[in-house]
């Protein structure tokens, strides 16, 4: 009776510890059927019909879990990556994420790959359109972070290089909310050999009450051996639901320490009937050298989205991009259509 009772009790310890800890596997699919013409004008814009991955949101499988420690304290831990659903070919573990951190009370501190905390505020610039992926965005600053298949990278205006979504060798501190105000700041540490010097310092001040939803973010993306890729990023965005329609917008600026910079403002528009979301975004942009303008662009993207279930998801998208030079001629254009299915998992 007596080993009965103690087998009993490591029992239900051990369920107990199972308990507090927690795993799940996530990811999303993505793959389309459209068109692209990317590229300079003439001999040099590629054009190409073809199957596409990620055009409305980026394919991914990740990893991500808990452990209750006690006293509100918890170890969690993320492991995300990329996924080729059209050609899938070798696949780097933890391309998009790679962390391990402690959460409570004080906030969230994740080592290792992750958003920067700038990244947070550019993604609410743009939550009401129904993609997350660069090519069908509706900004013209920074276009075309990867290419798809046949269709090359483009440069937006000012040919500035893109904040970077995530940084590696990166600690990152979440506070928590306090009467709707939060912060985050992230650091990713410079592991260059001395004198190149290339760490990011980002942070970011946000307000969510009820349905708005507003911030500032700052990132600087350090290179101490080429001052033109010296970059600084600031972006004001802000979104909010009306219940029948919800909008989000900003300004994005991107300027390095050769004296050049460029200015986008966007808009989007998100409208939920039934099964439906229909989206709408616009996005304006000029890039200034040394005072005078030198680029300018703009960009239009309409999609539509059809619930199958709620993971499963059919879609229409486009999107129109022109940037001009300082003489009003047409320097590179992004042109993108396309059908397709989102699955979630």
């Amino acid at each position: 009776m007596k080993k009965s009772l103690i087998a009993l009790a490591v029992l239900a310890s051990s369920g107990a510890a199972m308990a507090q800890s927690s795993v799940t596997v996530y990811g999303r699919l993505d793959a389309s059927v459209g068109s692209a013409k990317v590229g300079a004008p003439g001999a040099a814009l590629r054009a190409n019909t073809q199957m596409f991955n990620s055009n409305m949101t980026s394919s991914r499988l990740g990893f991500r879990g808990t452990e209750d420690l006690g006293g509100g304290l918890k170890a969690i831990f993320g492991l995300e990556s990329n996924i080729a659903v059209d050609a899938p070919s070798a696949t780097t573990l933890g391309d998009r994420a790679a962390f391990v951190g402690l959460s409570g009370g004080f906030g969230t501190i994740k080592l290792g790959r992750h958003d920067t905390s700038f990244d947070d505020i550019r993604d609410l610039m743009v939550s009401s359109n129904l993609w997350d992926s660069t090519h069908l965005a509706s900004t013209e600053t920074i276009v075309g972070a990867g290419a798809n298949g046949a269709v090359p990278a483009s440069a937006g205006v000012g040919q500035l290089a893109d904040y970077g979504d995530r940084a590696n060798n990166q600690i990152r501190y979440e506070s928590p909310s306090f009467g709707g105000f939060s912060a985050g700041v992230s650091y990713a540490f410079d592991e260059q050999v001395a004198p190149i010097k290339q760490d990011i310092t980002a942070f970011n001040l946000r307000y969510k009450a009820g349905n708005l939803d507003v911030g500032y973010a700052y990132q600087e993306n350090k290179n101490a051996a080429v001052a033109a890729s010296n970059l600084e990023y600031n972006t004001v965005a802000a979104a909010y639901n009306f219940g029948t329609f919800r909008v989000s917008g900003g300004w994005n600026q991107v300027k390095n320490k050769a004296a050049r910079k460029s200015d986008t403002y966007t808009v989007g528009v998100n409208v939920p009937v039934n099964a439906f979301d229909f989206s709408l975004g616009y996005s304006t942009a000029k890039a200034k050298q040394t005072g005078a303008t030198f680029e300018k662009g703009d960009a239009f993207s309409a999609g539509v989205t059809y619930a199958l279930s709620k993971r499963t998801r059919l879609y229409a998208a486009l999107t129109n991009g022109d940037i001009e030079n300082a003489a009003g001629a047409k320097v590179r254009q992004r042109d993108i259509y396309a059908v397709g299915v989102r699955h979630e998992f």
